[in-house]
């Protein structure tokens, strides 16, 4: 093995008259060398990795805010291997390289926990668009220790390469080294260190390891050398100084969600998925204002039987990445939700009045199963990508106990495939990644073929989409982009889809439902805004008219005992989006397949409830 003279015990080139002791002492600094390069090229994996999940609230995780992380790191890492070899020729010190390597942890254990979400939620506050909003935001907050990574490898190049005869087999070497820390880093963290650890967590102790790697290399480097130079014992103390500061700042302030006024953390989890969080709030009642207002959490005790005076509702909410995704009223027993667009969910029983089986695609706080199975007597299905989402739904939202209601774990496209013998009175597709964005290959001409099978004869589909409904003004991305194309794809055939087969198209009749609130009806530019759109797909014949909607629906709820309970459901069938769609819309947008479904440019992730969001410490 060659080893450079920065090894050499002696400073001078290495001569026959050495002794196997100064071998052995080089060999153990050429080692400390190497642990370096290993652990550096694992950290930087392992950093990238969670990256993308520290962009995920204010960005989402669509396939631009991927490419944003991959393609600055990798400029960052070029930037580094410059770098750090034009330094290695200047400068080329062991103490050096310790530095950088320090310098990196530092940031990654400090500044990315602590700030990064903070510099997240600004930029994506200024709707920068889907593609300069995350490239702008992994630059400042992964740039600086990205660069510093990168000049690890080609400094410890100079470090060992002994002679230019030698150095393509050492560069061979070490970079071989520093991608085996990269496969073993990106494993690590992938399927232990963020299913394991809150993501702050996790990038706290890249950051320590990387830290005391630095100082460990360095002290082993020392020690074979045999010098006590007062410089380096005092270049050793203050690296493991920084190493014991980040490990007190995680043990004794740790990085975790404060809710805002008037808000309590009841659970927090980092899943491989989403951050999970649950929270409640309670309004109170206030003549000045008709909404409520919020009280401090600490004026009530949940499960008592009496709130204090004044107080209205206890509301229990759901969070992915800071996104509201299921709320509850968690001490009536009654199973009501409070997030309005689930009550959108139950329009379908104006074509199935007495369903036996259904399938809800996404989990969420699992309102949905816990209502069908306790208001209508149902079997429920429910296929849900993340297990951390089920047993919060269990722990916290009321899912009854039963065997009526049977959670599946997996990819819903892929759980839906295994069903060989199953149909369903209804099935319900409601299922969003980071940032109230779809998983695309749910959304396909494909995949909604397959949904078809899966239903009885006078069975329907219910879709969930978060979009625009109609392109009023000129935006660079249309923001009715997506509903435009699932209604398109939803009436495909599969000739239009194939250019071969059946000219049938999948659905027969669509039926659009947006959530319309009070005071803000659908007119002019409000079309545009991003609100939940219910879309139910049937194969009847015959489309049945607003009048004969209303009198099933007027049927459903009449009586003391209405066997639909949510309020205001005349309100949803009469805001119907009658006409629907024109064929001019409907020409512009293209029908989604396997083969070209391009969801990321269609729509930016929803924006989080200011009032609601989560605070860093």
């Amino acid at each position: 093995m060659s080893v450079s003279t920065e090894f050499r015990t002696t400073g001078q080139p290495e001569s026959v008259t050495d002794t196997h002791g100064a071998r052995e002492r080089a060999m153990q600094a050429a080692r400390a060398l190497f642990m370096i390069v290993l652990i550096s090229g694992g950290i930087v994996m392992g950093v990238e990795i969670a990256g993308a999940k520290i962009l995920a609230p204010g960005f989402g995780t669509s396939t631009f805010v991927w490419g944003s992380v991959i393609g600055m790191f990798m400029a960052a890492l070029a930037t580094g291997y410059y770098m750090g070899g034009v330094i290695a020729d200047r400068r080329p010190s062991f103490g050096i390289l310790a530095g950088i390597v320090a310098a990196s942890g530092l940031w990654t254990a400090i500044f990315v926990p602590r700030f990064g979400p903070q510099i997240s939620n600004t930029i994506a506050s200024g709707n920068l668009g889907p593609v300069v909003g995350p490239l702008l935001t992994t630059f400042a907050i992964f740039y600086v220790p990205s660069v510093l990574m990168g000049m690890v490898t080609p400094y410890a190049v100079k470090l060992n390469a002994s002679s230019l005869s030698g150095l393509g087999s050492t560069a061979g070497r070490l970079y071989a080294l520093s991608t085996t820390g990269s496969i073993i880093g990106t494993l690590l963290t992938t399927f232990l260190l963020i299913p394991s650890l809150h993501l702050s967590t996790a990038l706290q102790w890249l950051g320590i390891v990387q830290i005391l790697s630095g100082t460990a290399g360095y002290a082993l480097y020392c020690a074979a050398q045999g010098e006590n130079r007062e410089s380096d014992r005092t270049s050793v103390g203050i690296m493991g100084l920084l190493a014991t500061i980040c490990i007190a700042l995680w043990a004794v302030v740790p990085v975790e969600p404060a809710m805002a006024s008037g808000q309590r953390l009841m659970h927090y989890r980092d899943s491989a998925y989403h951050e999970i969080l649950v929270t409640e709030d309670v309004i109170a009642s206030d003549p000045t204002n008709n909404g409520g207002v919020l009280m401090p959490p600490k004026l009530w005790t949940p499960n008592s039987r009496d709130l204090p005076a004044g107080v209205r509702e206890v509301r229990r909410w759901l969070k992915f990445n800071e996104n509201i995704e299921s709320g509850v009223y968690p001490y009536r027993n009654e199973h009501m939700n409070a997030v309005n667009y689930t009550d959108l969910l139950h329009l379908p029983l104006m074509w199935v009045k007495e369903p036996k089986k259904i399938l809800v695609v996404g989990a969420g706080g699992g309102v949905v199963p816990a209502q069908f199975f306790n208001w209508y007597g149902c079997e429920v299905d429910v296929f849900e990508i993340d297990p951390a989402v089920v047993d919060t739904a269990k722990q916290y939202f009321q899912v009854p106990e039963t065997d009526k209601i049977k959670f599946f774990v997996g990819d819903g496209r892929q759980l839906l495939r295994a069903q060989k013998d199953k149909t369903y009175d209804i099935i319900f597709l409601d299922a969003y990644s980071s940032g109230g964005q779809i998983p695309w290959h749910i959304m396909t001409w494909e995949f909604l073929e397959n949904v078809r099978s899966k239903l009885t004869d006078n069975g329907v589909m219910l879709t969930n989409i978060i979009s625009g409904m109609r392109n009023v003004t000129q935006q660079s991305v249309p923001p009715a982009a997506l509903f435009l194309s699932e209604y398109r794809t939803l009436q495909a055939s599969e000739m239009d889809v194939k250019k071969k087969g059946s000219t049938e198209p999948l659905f027969k009749q669509l039926y659009v439902f947006p959530k319309v609130y009070r005071g803000r009806e659908l007119a002019g530019e409000n079309y545009e805004e991003y609100r939940n759109i219910i879309v139910i797909a049937t194969r009847e014949d015959k489309r049945r008219n607003l009048d004969e909607l209303l009198e099933s629906m007027k049927a459903l709820t009449k009586g003391e005992k209405p066997l639909v309970r949510p309020p205001d459901m005349l309100w949803h069938v009469e805001h119907i989006y009658e006409k629907g769609p024109t064929q001019e819309e409907l020409l512009k947008a293209p029908i989604l397949s396997d083969d070209y479904a391009p969801l990321d440019t269609m729509y930016r992730p929803v924006k989080r409830d200011e009032a609601t969001r989560r605070l860093w410490l």
